[in-house]
C-alpha cells in the first residue's frame, strides 16, 4: 500500500511538473508569436510607407514632365522658359532626394530645360552630377557624359573632351557611335581632316550604327571627299 501511495504521489508530482513546463513553453511561444507579429506588422507598415513615398515621387515627376513640355524644345536653339517650364524645374529639383532612378531622370530633364534656355553652366553641372552618381544607371551616366561633351563640342577644351570620349567609344558601349561622331567633329575643329574622314567612313560602314547617324556620317564623308582641302 505504501508503494502505491508513493507511486501516486510521484505521478502527481510528475504531472504537475509537466503542466508547469507546458505553461512555461506556451507563454514563451505566445511571446515569440507576439514579437514576430509585431515585427511583421512593422515591416508591412514600413513597406506601405515606402510605397506611398514612391507614388508621391512618381506623381511629382510626371507632373513636372507634363509641365516641361519638352516636345517644344528645338535642338540647338535656345528660348526663354515658359512659366510652366519654370514650375517644372522647381518640381524636378525636389526629386534630388528621391530614389536613384527618378533622381537621375529628373536631373536629365532639368539639364535639358536649362540647356534649351541657354543656361549651359547649369546644364553642365547637372550632367556632371548624373555622370558622377554611382547609384545611377550606368547607361544614363554615360549619356550624361556624352551630352556634357556635345554641349561643348564647339568651344570646350579638346583634350578634356577627348578624354571623356575615350570612356564612351569602346566596343559594346551604349553610346559608342555618337561618341565617335563627336570625335570626328573635334577632328574637323582641329583641322585633322584625315582622322575625321576615317571616323565618318567607320560610322558609314558599321551595321550596328543607327540609320540616321549612318546617313549623317555618309553625307559628311561625301562633303569631305568632294573638298579635300
Amino acid at each position: 500500500m505504501a508503494d502505491d501511495i508513493f507511486r501516486e504521489v510521484d505521478d502527481d508530482l510528475r504531472a504537475e511538473r509537466l503542466r508547469a513546463l507546458a505553461r512555461r513553453y506556451v507563454a514563451a511561444a505566445v511571446a515569440v508569436v507576439a514579437v514576430a507579429g509585431a515585427g511583421v506588422g512593422g515591416w508591412q507598415y514600413h513597406a506601405w510607407r515606402g510605397r506611398q513615398a514612391d507614388r508621391a515621387w512618381a506623381a511629382t515627376y510626371f507632373t513636372a514632365l507634363h509641365a516641361a513640355d519638352s516636345s517644344q524644345i528645338v535642338p540647338g536653339e535656345t528660348a526663354r522658359l515658359t512659366p510652366q517650364q519654370q514650375d517644372a524645374l522647381k518640381r524636378f529639383a525636389t526629386l534630388d532626394t528621391a530614389p536613384p532612378g527618378l533622381r537621375t531622370l529628373a536631373r536629365l530633364e532639368r539639364a535639358a530645360l536649362l540647356a534649351s534656355s541657354g543656361d549651359t553652366r547649369g546644364a553642365l553641372s547637372l550632367w556632371t552630377q548624373v555622370a558622377d552618381d554611382g547609384a545611377a544607371d550606368p547607361q544614363l551616366r554615360s549619356l550624361a557624359s556624352l551630352l556634357w561633351v556635345q554641349r561643348q563640342i564647339d568651344d570646350g577644351d579638346p583634350a578634356t573632351l577627348r578624354s571623356r570620349l575615350t570612356t564612351l567609344d569602346g566596343v559594346g558601349k551604349p553610346w559608342r557611335a555618337l561618341a565617335i561622331e563627336c570625335e570626328a567633329m573635334l577632328d574637323l575643329r582641329q583641322g585633322r581632316t584625315a582622322d575625321a574622314r576615317r571616323r565618318f567612313a567607320q560610322l558609314s560602314a558599321e551595321a550596328d550604327v543607327p540609320d540616321g547617324l549612318r546617313s549623317r556620317a555618309g553625307g559628311l564623308l561625301q562633303t569631305l571627299n568632294a573638298s579635300p582641302s
